[in-house]
C-alpha cells in the first residue's frame, strides 16, 4: 500500500510545481527592455559614428584630388619649355587669334564672382557656364601653360608660314586643326593655332604664320587653356539642397565643392610679399604673382548632422558661417552636411625674377 501524504509534504510538492508570479514577469519583461533599447541605442550610435565617418573620408578625398589638380596646373603656369615664362614671349598670343586679347599679358588671371573683371572673365573663357552657375563670391581663375610631350623641329623652316616638319610620324594626329601650341627655340616663342593638316605628311604641322622662321631643333609643345570655378551641378541632396562641384573647362572634375577663394601672393620691391584677392590687383600686378593661395570648403552630399553646424570656416580672405549669421562674409545652409576646409600656398615656378 501507498503511503499517504501529509500535509507538510503536500504543500512541499505544491511549491515546487508553482510557475512565475505576476511581479516576476514583470521583471524579466523591464529587464528584456532595457537590454533591447541598450543594444537599438548602441547599434544606432555605431551607424551614426559610422556615417559621418564614411561622410568624412569622402570629404578628406575630395579635398585632397581638389588641391592635387588645382596646385598641379598652378605650379605649371606660365610653362614655356625652355623658353623664358609666357610673361615675357614676344609675339606671344599674336598668332593665335583662338585665344582672347585680355590674358594677353599674363599666363595667371583670376576674378571674385560679382566684382572687378568678373565680366571680362565670364566673357572671354569660353564656357557659359561659368557666368550662370558660379557661387556667389566666389573666385574663378585661369592659367595658361604649354604642356608635352612634344616634338622636335627635324629641318629649319623656310619662312614663317613654312609647314613645321618634325622628328615624329604623329605630329598630325597629336597636334590637331584648332589646338593651339607653342613653338620655341629657347630664346623667343610663337603660340599659334594648327591649321588643317589635310595634304600634309603625317609629321608635318600646318599653322598659321609664325614671327620668323624657326631652325632645326626647335620644340613645339601643347599649348592649354585651364579655367576653374565653382558652379552649381543642378542636383540637390537628400533635403532639397544644391550640390555644388569643382569645375574644369566646363566639366564636373570633383563633386561637394562649396567654395573656391583666392589670394594672390604680388612680389614687390624689396623682396616682400603682399597676399590680395582678385578685386585688388590692378593690371600690372598680374605680372608680378609668385604665388597663390588656394582654400576650398567641401561638405558630402549626405546629411549626416542630427545637430545644427555652428562652426565659421576661415578660407584665405573669406570666413564663411552660418545662414543668418550678421554681417558674414559668406554663409552656409543648415543642411545636416558635414563640412571641412582645405588650404594651400602655391609657388609659381615659371615666374623667374625680372
Amino acid at each position: 500500500m501507498m503511503a499517504a501524504l501529509t500535509p507538510s509534504k503536500t504543500h512541499s510538492v505544491a511549491r515546487k510545481q508553482g510557475g512565475l508570479s505576476l511581479i516576476e514577469l514583470m521583471i524579466a519583461l523591464l529587464l528584456s527592455t532595457f537590454l533591447t533599447l541598450g543594444i537599438l541605442t548602441m547599434y544606432l550610435d555605431t551607424t551614426q559614428t559610422s556615417q559621418v565617418s564614411r561622410s568624412l573620408a569622402r570629404v578628406q578625398e575630395s579635398g585632397r584630388i581638389a588641391l592635387d589638380l588645382v596646385a598641379r596646373d598652378l605650379r605649371s603656369t606660365g610653362f614655356a619649355g625652355c623658353a623664358y615664362p609666357l610673361q615675357e614671349l614676344a609675339p606671344a598670343f599674336d598668332a593665335a587669334p583662338s585665344l582672347d586679347g585680355n590674358f594677353y599679358e599674363s599666363s595667371l588671371r583670376g576674378a571674385r564672382e560679382g566684382g572687378g573683371g568678373w565680366n571680362d572673365m565670364t566673357a572671354n573663357v569660353g564656357v557659359a557656364r561659368l557666368g550662370d552657375d558660379a557661387v556667389g563670391g566666389s573666385d574663378a581663375f585661369q592659367i595658361r601653360r604649354a604642356s608635352g610631350p612634344g616634338v622636335i623641329l627635324d629641318a629649319d623652316m623656310t619662312t614663317g608660314s613654312s609647314n613645321i616638319s618634325t622628328d615624329s610620324d604623329q605630329a598630325v594626329t597629336n597636334f590637331r586643326l584648332g589646338n593651339n601650341a607653342l613653338i620655341t627655340n629657347c630664346v623667343t616663342a610663337d603660340v599659334f593655332t594648327v591649321g588643317d593638316p589635310d595634304g600634309i605628311s603625317d609629321n608635318e604641322i600646318n599653322h598659321q604664320p609664325l614671327s620668323f622662321p624657326y631652325r632645326e631643333g626647335s620644340r613645339v609643345l601643347q599649348f592649354n587653356t585651364v579655367t576653374y570655378w565653382v558652379g552649381d551641378t543642378g542636383r540637390t541632396d537628400q533635403r532639397g539642397n544644391a550640390v555644388w562641384s569643382l569645375y574644369q573647362n566646363g566639366l564636373e572634375v570633383v563633386t561637394g565643392i562649396e567654395r573656391l577663394q583666392v589670394l594672390y601672393g604680388v612680389r614687390e620691391g624689396g623682396g616682400n610679399l603682399r597676399f590680395d584677392n582678385a578685386n585688388d590687383l590692378g593690371v600690372d600686378d598680374w605680372r608680378e604673382i609668385v604665388s597663390v593661395q588656394v582654400g576650398l570648403l567641401i561638405s558630402d552630399e549626405q546629411n549626416v548632422l542630427d545637430t545644427p553646424d555652428t562652426k565659421t570656416y576661415d578660407l584665405p580672405g573669406v570666413s564663411v558661417q552660418p545662414a543668418g549669421t550678421a554681417g558674414a562674409d559668406a554663409t552656409y545652409p543648415a543642411d545636416g552636411r558635414l563640412r571641412t576646409t582645405f588650404a594651400m600656398t602655391v609657388n609659381l615656378r615659371n615666374n623667374i625674377e625680372q
